[in-house]
């Protein structure tokens, strides 16, 4: 059994290629929970900074990055971006939905001029 316990870990999409780096976020997800002894599904992690990634190329500003932190019990992903537009669940639109249905809870917020879309998973 995993004793170890991440604290936090940060990952910046490139700058040129942001679509591609969301394959490279996804990988990113999958290590930072095995790293960090997560006992929940992975492939949740994975899928909630694949889609909250995405949006932050889609839809946001800057150069996004991805914040991940959290333990055995819970994990805590972040998406930061530098737009001010807010994210809105909408019919037809599955990206969030998605997010809604495997976490724990989530939300948006404003840190220091940025926007962060936030999801916390339970093991």
């Amino acid at each position: 059994m995993a004793t170890s316990s991440l604290t936090e870990t940060v990952f910046s999409l490139p700058e040129e290629d942001q679509r591609g780096g969301v394959a490279l976020a996804r990988a990113f997800a999958r290590r930072a929970a095995r790293n960090c002894g997560f006992r929940g599904n992975h492939d949740d992690v994975v899928l909630v900074v694949n889609e909250l990634a995405t949006n932050a190329v889609c839809h946001g500003g800057g150069r996004p990055f991805v914040r991940i932190n959290g333990g055995q019990d819970q994990l805590r992903v972040e998406v930061v971006d530098y737009s001010g537009d807010q994210p809105e669940l909408r019919d037809g639109g599955w990206g969030l939905q998605l997010v809604v249905q495997v976490s724990e809870s989530w939300g948006v917020k404003e840190r220091a001029g940025h926007k962060v879309v936030w999801c916390e998973l339970t093991a």
